[in-house]
């Protein structure tokens, strides 16, 4: 699959303490959250492994697990070139409009993560090779500052249009938001990540 992730977790707190409680996901919830999100009634398609398919699932699934006060998404169409582009989604699905959402594509080494505090924008970038910085709003977090100060460059590559890799930035993002990695080593994980098991849903014929 490689590095590929489009994910977002709806509500207050970090992502990792809501997977942390292990709490069973409410069936009902999230499938009317999948109903918003695609846009009409949906039916049960099993589950899928939060790193493997459940940060990107096949074309056509959405992976949600909704709890009483918070949700978590795994789409691969939720993901824009600037993740301020869905601000307005952001508000209106979220059940007090707190977000974090991280973003990656290998293939075109895209790398983004954004995080909303009550409604607003507080933080958001977005690089790629192809199109350099897309988007850089908000002060950085301080799991950022290797990359900018240079420690985390790419001195095996020089001629790379960006000074670090996209995904090596989102990766730490999904880490130090979400408690897992997707290319990373499990005893870097702050959640047991293999072991969630996240419902998905298909649009009904």
């Amino acid at each position: 699959m490689g590095a590929k992730a489009g994910l977002v977790h709806l509500g207050e707190g970090l992502p990792s303490a809501a997977l942390r409680a292990a709490l069973r996901p409410d069936l009902e919830r999230s499938a009317e959250l999948a109903a918003t999100v695609l846009g009409g009634p949906v039916g049960a398609d099993g589950t899928r492994v939060l790193t493997e398919e459940g940060v990107w699932p096949e074309r056509g699934t959405i992976c949600v697990a909704a709890w009483e006060a918070s949700a978590l998404i795994g789409y691969r169409e939720i993901g824009p070139d600037r993740p301020s582009e869905i601000g307005a989604w952001i508000k209106a699905v979220s059940p007090t409009g707190s977000a974090h959402g991280v973003f990656m594509h290998s293939a075109v080494d895209y790398g983004a993560f954004a995080v909303w505090e009550g409604g607003e924008l507080r933080r958001s970038i977005s690089l790629a090779a192809d199109a350099g910085t897309m988007e850089d709003t908000g002060d950085r977090y301080p799991f950022e500052a290797p990359f900018w100060t240079g420690a985390r460059g790419l001195a095996h590559a020089p001629d790379y249009p960006l000074p670090f890799h996209p995904l090596d930035l989102a990766e730490e993002a999904l880490l130090a938001f979400f408690g897992f990695g997707i290319e990373r080593s499990p005893s870097t994980f702050t959640i047991d990540a293999d072991t969630i098991e996240l419902p998905a849903f298909r649009l009904k014929e």
